[in-house]
């Protein structure tokens, strides 16, 4: 997919609202029964995983190359065009899953340059924008025209009573002529209220092989503007390059998209003066007062008034030109499952990774995704793209996550409960403290243990460095951390807010990497490069990109794929994901004796694995009576464990570890045998002694009697 990501913590995470969504009968995916579920989508969400060992996410720019791959097998998922579903339709391959997600194209507009800092010259050209076209010729249908700033879809944040651009070429040319601008007939240019010759205006859009959707709605809307001689270019750009462009504000206008959240804050990072996603440079003194109410408030109805008021004035003013959001159209082979989906809407839950599995492979195997771009960098700081955090995803974690079946609520992850509160602080000001308690078992990938200090590194690495992407209004305004034990961190921000909460939950960076400034500085400093290329300082094999999530990054090739495989030490780790260990004993002997094993080791596919193995045979008292190592080749072993100098009920503990792919596994079991006393083994025949004896005995006496 190609298009911004706006936060992707707020992706998942979002204020606990109840949010009045459209009619669930626009989303079908939302209002499926049991029965009409497509069988890639899982049947209930696990927190543990990952299911799969790979990870593999091919790049592949094309649609049609993409379309091509799923078809073959070649990958295991990718976003399909409306065109593509006829084709897929009918393949008993593969599942087609449609849902309504929160993201938004639009037409964004560099306010800094002549002529598009003229209001009229943009509302000119709003009115040359065919939103019903869009939606029928480009998506047959799948998708949901957009006028509005806040759309629809966030219910009562919505205002619907705002200015609107009735698509209406000749209404373009006249809102021109209206505010002074003067067309020449004779030359068919167009000058602007001072006398001086309009300029062409360029658009930044990907080239078509790579989004033949943006490159459609660019295309009609030129044709459309030649009518009116509108001086528009298109500028088809390679996507990385024009996100490139863009980060840099060289540029008129660009065709993208945003993916959003569960609510509008983007609001205030993307149209205050300051914001730090403003890239048009829009300014305006009133919608700053109204934003600042807006995110400050505790009193949600206050936000949501501020918030309607905002979007009246961006719609006069019209630093974007909102065309659609987009209505997912997803490819899926049957041979993979576990899909998560968000409830109602908003996509697929960030548990996808953890869930999803291969039919008939319950563990194990691999996932095969994709990518419509190869990611310009894998910083975590500066990574500004869905498909640079579609891989990122599955390498960090989160400190909440958004609840898979009420996008609503927030489901506890790094932190296992927090609290938040009014303070009063010195001089008497208002402001809030934000207490995270986190759990207690979790490492980096390169086992190193995560604790409150990795977030409280993170924060004031965000404020110090001034990091654009989350520097949100709570790390503008911290005034202190505290750090009481490894496992809590208390937060105090200068300020109120009912957003504070959302925006503090940042990817966090291991301090023991990104703290080493000498070593930060070497690879050209934070902001410039990119972990996933710069050996990890003390563990071979890893890279600088570590996380604490499921997935490890493995290998790149550019251009071509990304590998990721499972993290053997995930603090969620799938229980099924261990090693298989039996053991074949006898179930008595006598201590004068050594029990036979056989052992046999294999991996959670039922495959035989090469094992290092430790028998201990243990007494009832605990002590260990006798200990081999031996090992598993070809994953099996025979042993023999010498029982003398204990007698009782004992265990047999086997240790076996071993290498499945990348990660090093160890199981543990135990069995019981009941060692008896050597001398037992006679007792039969001191029996029959006994009763010989006594038998003689007795005929004797008789003998006697008699006699």
């Amino acid at each position: 997919m190609l298009y911004w990501v706006y936060s992707m913590r707020k992706a998942h995470v979002y204020v606990v609202l109840s949010l009045m969504l459209l009619a669930l009968s626009l989303f079908p995916s939302a209002t499926m029964s049991q029965e009409e579920k497509p069988s890639v989508l899982a049947t209930e969400w696990d927190v543990h995983g990952p299911r799969v060992d790979e990870y593999l996410i091919s790049i592949i720019t094309s649609p049609d190359a993409r379309l091509l791959a799923l078809k073959k097998g070649e990958i295991h998922i990718t976003g399909l065009r409306a065109e593509d579903i006829e084709q897929v339709k009918g393949d008993p391959n593969i599942d087609l899953l449609f849902y309504q997600t929160y993201s938004i194209f639009a037409i964004q507009i560099n306010v800094r340059r002549w002529p598009l800092n003229i209001k009229a010259f943009r509302q000119a050209m709003a009115h040359l924008v065919d939103r019903e076209w869009i939606i029928r010729e480009v998506f047959g249908g799948y998708g949901v025209p957009v006028e509005t700033f806040v759309p629809p879809a966030y219910g009562d944040w919505y205002n619907p009573d705002v200015k609107t651009y009735a698509y209406d070429i000749d209404m373009a040319k006249q809102t021109l002529l209206n505010a002074g601008f003067k067309f020449d007939e004779a030359t068919g240019k167009w000058y602007d209220p001072d006398g001086k010759e309009v300029r062409e205006v360029e658009l930044l859009i990907p080239p078509e092989s790579q989004a033949p959707w943006l490159f459609k709605i660019a295309v009609k809307l030129k044709e459309d503007a030649d009518k009116i001689h509108f001086p528009l270019k298109l500028a088809p750009m390679e996507f990385q390059a024009m996100v490139a462009k863009i980060i840099k504000l060289d540029y008129d206008m660009y065709l993208l998209g945003w993916a959003l959240g569960r609510h509008p804050t983007y609001l205030y990072d993307f149209f205050r003066s300051d914001g730090s996603y403003n890239y048009w440079g829009y300014s305006n003194p009133e919608v700053d007062e109204l934003l600042e109410t807006f995110y400050r408030t505790t009193d949600i109805e206050e936000a949501k008034t501020a918030a309607k008021k905002v979007q009246e004035i961006l719609s006069d003013e019209l630093p974007w030109i909102p065309l659609y959001m987009t209505y997912a159209r997803v490819g899926v082979r049957k041979e993979v499952s576990g899909i998560v989906l968000l409830k109602p809407l908003g996509g697929m839950s960030w548990l996808t990774p953890l869930n999803v599995f291969l039919v008939g492979q319950p563990l194990g195997g691999r996932f095969k995704d994709v990518l419509g771009s190869d990611p310009r960098t894998l910083n975590p700081m500066t990574a500004m793209t869905v498909d640079e955090w579609d891989v990122m995803d599955c390498i960090f974690d989160y400190l909440f996550i958004a609840h898979p079946d009420d996008v609503t609520k927030d489901l506890p992850w790094l932190a296992e409960r927090w609290e938040v509160k009014e303070v009063t602080l010195e001089g008497g000001h208002k402001g809030m403290e934000v207490t995270f308690y986190l759990v207690k078992n979790v490492t980096w990938q390169d086992g190193e243990p995560f604790t409150a200090y990795d977030v409280n590194f993170t924060l004031w690495f965000i404020k110090e460095n001034k990091v654009s992407r989350y520097y949100a209004v709570p790390i503008q305004n911290l005034i202190k951390t505290e750090v009481p034990d490894p496992y809590t961190i208390k937060i105090v921000v200068n300020g109120t807010s009912w957003a504070y909460l959302y925006d503090l939950n940042v990817p966090i960076i291991p301090k023991h990497i990104w703290g080493d400034k000498t070593f930060i500085d070497e690879q050209g400093g934070w902001d410039k490069w990119d972990p996933s290329k710069v050996p990890h300082p003390k563990v071979p094999g890893l890279t600088c990109l570590i996380g604490t999530g499921p997935f490890i990054f493995k290998d790149r090739k550019p251009g071509e794929y990304i590998l990721l495989v499972w993290n053997p030490n995930y603090w969620r780790r799938h229980p099924g994901k261990t090693l298989e260990v039996s053991v074949e004993a006898p179930s008595s002997i006598y201590s004068d004796e050594s029990a036979k094993l056989s052992i046999t080791v294999k991996d959670y596919t039922g495959k035989p694995v090469d094992a290092n193995v430790v028998v201990r045979l243990v007494a009832p008292d605990g002590s260990v009576v006798s200990e081999k190592q031996v090992t598993a080749t070809g994953g099996s072993c025979t042993v023999e464990m010498p029982a003398e100098g204990v007698t009782g009920d004992c265990r047999i503990s086997v240790t076996a570890s071993g290498t499945v792919g990348t990660a090093k596994l160890s199981r543990s079991v135990e069995t019981s045998i009941t060692i008896r006393p050597s001398y037992e083994r006679y007792l039969p025949y001191v029996a029959i002694v006994v009763v010989v004896i006594i038998i003689a005995a007795v005929y004797v006496v008789l003998r006697r009697g008699k006699g």
